[in-house]
């Protein structure tokens, strides 16, 4: 508890700014929801034959995994905040809708008729039985909408959005229990304020007829009533008005308008965010530059998409991510690291991305065992393993579990073996199931900084099947127009970083905690790469 507090304390500023990150995606994901959901509940309630399609709609939006939701709009709109505001607002439809429906179908139908029968036109109605009548149940979807919203709102993580998933995700890769709850806890914490907050509105705009319910009261209890209701609904205002404010302010690039900021992009991987920092330090360095970092984009996939459409401009990346799986160029045994990235950088050209050198570190997949098993079994090469392989578990990455050029599968294809079963995890969450005995085998990276606290054996690719995965920069042609100078700074770190000083770097950052930052900058010091 101690180490937990301390950890809040020397972060504070940065939670802070990550819980109101959270907050703004989620209120704005449940106003998208009202603006939507409100209109069709009305809709379906006036025209009865529109009812199915809608509340089917609706229920299947709600039922679409928000990972597969990321990967239809990422194309339309981008990353970022206004991406997962988007779809937690398809999410925070249905109780909206839902809840109209019925407050408004299941009013009593004879105070619909006493209103027809004093002259009511049926707007009238609307607006002075139905909708008063209904808001009960109108408030209860919304406050449920608010609640599940917040709580969605960590998804942002994952396309390169704020909010505190960024903590979470980030501390689940290195498994730093302190860094999990100071994301999990506020956002817990959040999700009950804002269930308060909303039962209060709730409250508050139902009609003080209906709040009374024929109870008597005193005339002095019912002013302070209706001064407590306006008090309440000014305050939401007021939300509505700042939420609204932090979309017109959201949409200026303020750092970029002088035209001096890029923007690195990588994923929450421990690896990734000091490489961004190894480059964004050395451009700030050599340049009147600012750097702006995005260190939690949720795949290759994302920063291709990203990078392509100019949102960000350099992306640290692994040749053989981009060789195999993201330009699908045809693999061969025996690639050498310069065949690999020669071969990405020519394709990469009619993308209008540069490669901009190889760091150094090769962070290529590799079968590790324990000592013990390696030695038991004689394990030294993958083909070794392949006898066995059969009545043994293996984890892996997602990533690797579903690439198909030369992922798990491929890679079993040429050694003509088949795991009794492949789970698949995070980072760091893979070395404790090893530890635990949950798998028998997994496969990691070499520059992996976990490999020197479980003291692993490797086993050689005997058949030189898996390729190269050699850091380098890719550089969008369109910042080098902005900022021809970028090429040269990058190239400064060219084969800068061997794979024994990558793998302590990682070490350093997934066991010690060490901040990415901190970690690159003792290192480019060290080697004289950037001045005090």
């Amino acid at each position: 508890m101690t180490s937990f507090l301390q950890y809040v304390a020397d972060n504070s500023s940065l939670l802070i700014e990550y819980t109101l990150q959270h907050l703004r995606i989620g209120m704005l994901a449940v106003a998208i929801g009202i603006v939507i959901g409100l209109p069709l509940g009305l809709l379906i309630a006036k025209l009865p034959f529109a009812q199915k399609p809608v509340l089917g709609l609706s229920s299947v939006m709600q039922a679409v995994p928000s990972l597969a939701l990321m990967g239809f709009f990422i194309p339309f709109i981008g990353i970022g905040d206004k991406t997962a505001i988007v779809i937690i607002g398809l999410y925070a439809l249905l109780p909206i809708i839902r809840n109209t429906y019925t407050g408004l179908t299941n009013i009593d139908q004879s105070m619909m008729e006493a209103a027809r029968g004093i002259g009511m036109t049926e707007t009238q109605i609307l607006f002075r039985v139905q909708l008063p009548l209904a808001l009960p149940v109108i408030m209860a979807g919304i406050r449920v909408a608010a609640v599940n919203s917040i709580g969605s709102a960590t998804i942002a993580a994952f396309i390169g959005g704020g909010g505190l998933g960024k903590q979470i995700y980030a501390g689940i890769q290195i498994i730093n229990v302190n860094m999990i709850l100071s994301g999990a806890i506020p956002a817990c914490l959040l999700a009950l304020l804002i269930d308060f907050i909303f039962s209060l509105i709730e409250k508050a705009v139902v009609p003080i007829s209906l709040q009374l319910s024929g109870a008597a009261i005193s005339t002095e209890s019912l002013k302070k009533m209706k001064t407590h209701r306006r008090n309440v609904l000014a305050v939401a205002l007021s939300a509505l008005v700042v939420l609204t404010g932090s979309i017109v302010y959201d949409s200026i690039d303020w750092a970029g308008m002088s035209g001096r900021t890029v923007t690195i992009g990588t994923t929450e991987y421990i690896e990734e965010r000091i490489v961004s920092q190894l480059y964004a330090q050395v451009i700030e360095d050599r340049t009147d530059l600012t750097v702006e970092l995005n260190n939690a984009m949720g795949s290759s996939l994302v920063l291709w998409e990203a990078l392509r459409n100019d949102e960000i401009d350099i992306v640290p990346a692994y040749t053989g991510t981009w060789y195999g799986t993201v330009l699908e160029l045809p693999l061969y045994p025996g690639m050498t690291e310069d065949d690999t990235y020669n071969n990405v950088a020519e394709a990469l050209r009619d993308y209008g991305i540069t490669a901009a050198g190889q760091l150094g570190p090769n962070n290529q997949y590799v079968f590790a065992v324990k000592p013990e098993l390696a030695e038991q079994y004689g394990l030294e090469t993958v083909s070794d393993l392949a006898p066995y392989a059969s009545n043994w578990i293996v984890g892996c990455s997602q990533s690797y579990y579903a690439r198909e050029n030369d992922g798990l599968f491929p890679t079993c294809e040429e050694y003509g073996m088949s795991f009794k079963e492949a789970l698949t995890f995070g980072a760091a969450p893979m070395y404790l199931a090893l530890e635990n005995g949950d798998v028998d085998v997994i496969v990691t990276y070499r520059t992996d900084g976990l490999l020197q606290r479980y003291d692993l054996v490797l086993l050689e690719d005997d058949r030189n099947f898996i390729p190269p995965y050699v850091l380098f920069a890719m550089v969008n042609d369109k910042a080098l127009e902005r900022h021809p100078e970028l090429l040269e700074v990058c190239m400064e770190l060219d084969h800068a970083v061997t794979d024994a000083e990558m793998q302590e770097m990682n070490l350093r950052g997934a066991e010690a905690g060490e901040e990415p930052y901190d970690i690159a900058r003792e290192f480019l010091l060290e080697k004289g790469l950037i001045s005090e």
